[in-house]
């Protein structure tokens, strides 16, 4: 029986049992494939300079080594930075303490007066909310130190791999190319390095972007008089990696910590400089600087994001989109799964498919009756 005379349901049924097979495989697998698909993608961004060493005459090993060293030598500047602003605002953790339950307490006694509460009712309410900010308090640090912990595997694994499949990256395109059929040579190679030219772009364009969100609000706060400016700006900008919902998250921190050491003022500020900026990040600099690379539209995002964190936690907000646009790029490729593809693009893409279709039917025809005469 030919495959397209398959029930609707079976095909489906196959292709709901795929995508739980995945999903348990990227589950079960998180350790592994966590820092491999990092790798991946710092793999791919290092390509370039790997090649252009390796014209140079320098040996691939030696020309993979010096990309990897280049490329954590801008990683460790990045860290160095945000590690001694971490440091200097945990000297004032205790300050910060003090400062917010002084702030708790003139809450207390504002809506003591203002709504005529007795003091008893408002401190069970707070004794209850601080109980259960605690113990989400605790668990909190408890996955921070989990975090933490893989974190340091991460950094050890991802150079090792990276460096490995720059050295073994045609070993890799040779096993995509000879896993499909001779007459799928082409399409597979075009997908490949679709694939690599999407992903680049888009993590170049990416990491532009986060430097001028992160100047942009560290420039707002400073004009604020906020303390931990510099801190905040770039946790903010980091936060904005994570579509839709890091603004949210930057936002309440943001203003948390503002709270304990500015004015409510201040703590307004804040907030408006985060908006503005997320305002001009939307509209001018994820059009101009990221471009138009990856096509995907919110639900997907939205989507891919939380599926993301519940699979793979913090890493798996950050990989989200760059693997949805992977997936992407292979679904266009593939003429079966090209549903999948039109599913998770955006409406432009969606009328551009009917349209190109229709092109090419019409080159078709064309050709056909130039065959005739």
């Amino acid at each position: 029986m030919p495959a397209d005379s398959n029930p609707f349901y079976i095909k489906l049924s196959h292709s709901l049992l795929a995508i739980v097979l995945i999903l348990l495989i990227m589950y079960l697998g998180q350790s592994i494939l966590i820092p491999l698909s990092f790798a991946g993608l710092l793999a791919i961004i290092l390509i370039g300079p790997s090649d252009y060493f390796e014209k140079q005459g320098i040996p691939r090993g030696i020309a993979a080594v010096i990309a990897l060293l280049l490329a954590l030598t801008v990683g460790v500047v990045i860290l160095y930075f945000i590690s001694s602003q971490v440091i200097s605002f945990k000297n004032d953790l205790p300050v910060l303490g003090t400062q917010l339950s002084a702030a708790v307490t003139d809450l207390e006694n504002w809506a003591k007066h203002k709504f005529n509460i007795s003091s008893g009712n408002m401190r069970q309410f707070i004794n209850s909310a601080s109980s259960q900010t605690l113990s989400h308090t605790t668990t909190l640090i408890g996955s921070t130190f989990s975090t933490l912990s893989n974190t340091f595997i991460y950094l050890v694994l991802i150079p090792i791999y990276t460096f490995l499949l720059l050295l073994y990256r045609k070993l890799v395109v040779q096993f995509f190319i000879g896993s499909f059929s001779e007459h799928h040579t082409d399409r597979v190679k075009d997908i490949l390095a679709k694939t690599r030219r999407v992903i680049k772009g888009y993590i170049v364009g990416l990491f532009i972007e986060m430097l001028i969100v992160a100047v942009m609000n560290c420039a707002g706060f400073f004009i604020l008089g906020v303390k931990y400016a510099l801190l905040l700006g770039v946790i903010a900008a980091l936060l904005n990696l994570i579509p839709y919902l890091g603004i949210f998250t930057a936002c309440l921190l943001s203003m948390l910590v503002t709270f304990t050491t500015n004015t409510p003022s201040t703590v307004l500020g804040v907030a408006v400089v985060l908006i503005i900026v997320h305002i001009i990040d939307s509209n001018i600099l994820l059009p101009k600087v990221v471009g138009s690379k990856v096509k995907i539209n919110a639900l997907a995002t939205i989507l891919g994001v939380l599926l993301g964190s519940a699979l793979w936690g913090i890493p798996g907000m950050f990989l989200a989109i760059p693997i949805i646009a992977i997936l992407k790029v292979i679904f266009d490729g593939v003429d079966s799964l090209s549903p999948w593809g039109l599913l998770l693009g955006d409406d432009s893409s969606a009328t551009a498919q009917p349209r190109q279709a229709a092109n090419t039917n019409w080159q078709n025809t064309f050709k056909r009756k130039l065959r005739k005469k």
